[in-house]
């Protein structure tokens, strides 16, 4: 059997031997990673559409909208019914957030995920998308993804500092390659789960999507863009007219997101509060979700383009490829103002209802349906109303996704950057990043939470807006709140030092010459040490006991900088000095001051 750790070891060694360092055995394993994750990606993608092609056309077949229309009820009442009764057998959570599961681990167990948890997610997400759940692949993928990388970790066992970055590399490697979207890939880990932008951290993430990619599109024989977009589409140019009203969808959408997330959040609530089995609740939701289906085919009869379920079922893809193109819209097409706002209400009550009552996916597809439909009501909007009648419903839906991803999840960059590579049209691109810029800021004014955060947040983890490091590097030390200095001088007796000590409650002491010049502190820790020898202390002065290689902070100095002093002197608090004013001594910094400021700037809007 190979010991897999021990080989692990002799690579890194002959890579140190050749003039790496020790951390670059991440490139080639990364690539590992990633070739594993693009044939996990191309099996997920084949399970839902195995479900799919099980439930609705051989079970349902053509006549769904006829004769066998209480299919539409049944089948995904039957498919939450497999996903409860699954997870029941399995002792898993009934309410999975996926990404943010993946999120909590890295946060509390060092990114260690189990595999059960990975086949589990993979078999119930494709039941419940397969039989009409209203979710996307996404979240599922990433989740398998986490959990190969994860895998590979612990068999290798690697520090808990590169296990991030492994579980890092699977989860690009997988979304990139069901999306065919390697840039997106690397930003979605980079921007929403690790925040985490150093190039140790990056090189092994692009490195992963780049083989995941290539085996996916290898092994499935196509390079073609997620959604096909029509002649008419690409020869697209954007006017600076355009503008204004880009900015009011942007406006429109962001409020939509931030409602997504509340719906999401109090759906959840709602479920978990009721008094039933938790294993049904999957069923009932789907349930709920047929009886919307029933009442969305009766309302609109016909079906959109080439997907015959109701349109707010599933991942929406083949609706939002038809809302892509511009014949969709007025005559030529049954795209209308009143079905594209039916079908946007739908969906975001249709997914609230999928995965609040326990049904496994993600909120990725379903936020690119919304924002599309969205969009294309808007462009619509603007066409009837004479406001700009030369506009394309179907460029306003493309910027609408985008928007929508970026104010439900707070990822301005990985939604315009996965927009552009699903669609593969650059011409739009302006108004995508306009509308998911717009979407991001209006969202996080109504709640600083993403779709993602809040749900970290309610399992009691702080998730700031940057990165640690980004963060720390950001902030000065003027800007802790300082605690009052005791200053002594070098001839002062260490009885006085007591004595002070007592009077005001003080550590530590700052050592100032005749001149108020800082020399050195005398620490709480040298007192102790005095202390030890009490015949002594009488006969002591503060200049025998002082520490003169104790390092001043700047008011202007960043918190990293300040940090790693701490680390150099392993002492409780150091001295403020400002040096652009005749080395005037403004207080002590203390550890514990400093982590308080951080932790309240972490938790800050951005």
């Amino acid at each position: 059997m190979f010991d897999l750790p021990n080989i692990k070891l002799k690579a890194v060694r002959l890579l140190r031997r050749v003039g790496f360092r020790r951390d670059w055995y991440l490139i080639p394993l990364s690539a590992v990673i990633g070739s594993m994750a693009g044939v996990v990606a191309l099996g997920f993608g084949w399970l839902v559409e195995f479900f799919e092609a099980f439930f609705y056309e051989n079970m349902a077949g053509p006549n769904m909208r006829g004769e066998r229309l209480w299919m539409l009820v049944a089948l995904p009442a039957a498919g939450g019914l497999a996903v409860g009764l699954l997870k029941k057998w399995l002792r898993l959570p009934m309410v999975s957030h996926g990404i943010p599961d993946v999120m909590e681990s890295l946060a509390r167990r060092h990114g260690q995920l189990k595999f059960r948890s990975g086949m589990s997610t993979a078999i119930n997400s494709a039941l419940t998308i397969g039989s009409g759940g209203s979710a996307g692949q996404e979240g599922p993928i990433v989740q398998i993804g986490s959990v190969l990388g994860s895998l590979m970790g612990q068999v290798l066992r690697v520090s808990h500092q590169h296990m991030s970055t492994l579980v890092g590399c699977g989860a690009a490697g997988a979304l990139a390659a069901i999306f065919n979207a390697p840039i997106a890939g690397v930003l979605l880990v980079l921007e929403v789960m690790l925040r985490d932008f150093s190039l140790k951290t990056f090189m092994p993430v692009v490195v992963s999507t780049v083989f995941a990619v290539a085996v996916f599109q290898a092994a499935a024989g196509n390079n073609e863009a997620l959604f096909n977009l029509t002649h008419e589409m690409q020869n697209y140019t954007f006017q600076i007219g355009e503008l204004v009203p880009y900015l009011v969808m942007g406006i429109m959408i962001g409020i939509v997101g931030w409602s997504f997330t509340k719906l999401l959040f109090s759906m959840e609530g709602a479920w978990v509060k009721l008094k039933l089995p938790a294993w049904i609740k999957p069923a009932l939701g789907g349930l709920a979700l047929g009886l919307m289906g029933l009442g969305f085919v009766w309302a609109y009869p016909y079906a959109v383009g080439d997907y015959n379920p109701p349109a707010f079922f599933a991942n929406g893809y083949p609706v939002i490829e038809t809302l892509l193109d511009p014949a969709a819209y007025g005559t030529a097409g049954h795209v209308t103002l009143i079905f594209l706002l039916t079908a946007a209400a739908a969906k975001l009550l249709g997914t609230s209802l999928t995965l609040g009552s326990g049904g496994a996916g993600g909120i990725f597809a379903p936020a690119l349906f919304i924002g599309a439909a969205i969009g294309g009501a808007f462009g619509v909007g603007l066409v009837a109303t004479g406001i700009f009648p030369d506009a394309s419903p179907a460029t306003y839906a493309l910027a609408g996704m985008a928007g929508m991803l970026a104010g439900s999840v707070h990822c301005p960059l990985t939604a315009f950057i996965l927009v552009f590579e699903v669609t593969r049209d650059y011409k739009v691109i302006l108004p995508v990043m306009l509308v998911s810029i717009t979407a991001t800021v209006v969202s996080q004014l109504l709640l600083r939470d993403s779709i993602y955060t809040l749900a970290l947040r309610e399992m009691g983890i702080k998730i700031g807006v940057l990165s640690e490091q980004a963060v720390l590097h950001k902030l000065t030390a003027d800007q802790v709140p300082l605690e009052k200095a005791v200053v002594v001088y070098p001839g002062d007796s260490v009885e006085s030092l007591l004595k002070l000590a007592e009077q005001y409650g003080a550590n530590d002491f700052v050592v100032c010459d005749s001149e108020q010049h800082f020399v050195g502190m005398v620490t709480n820790d040298d007192l102790r040490i005095a202390l030890l020898q009490r015949e002594a202390v009488p006969l002591l002065i503060v200049a025998e006991m002082m520490r003169s290689d104790m390092p001043a902070v700047d008011p202007g100095e960043t918190l990293d900088l300040v940090l790693d002093k701490f680390a150099d002197c392993d002492v409780h608090s150091l001295p403020v000095i400002d040096t652009d004013h005749d080395q005037q001594l403004m207080g002590l910094i203390t550890r514990n001051r400093l982590m308080r400021y951080y932790h309240h700037a972490l938790s800050q809007p951005a």
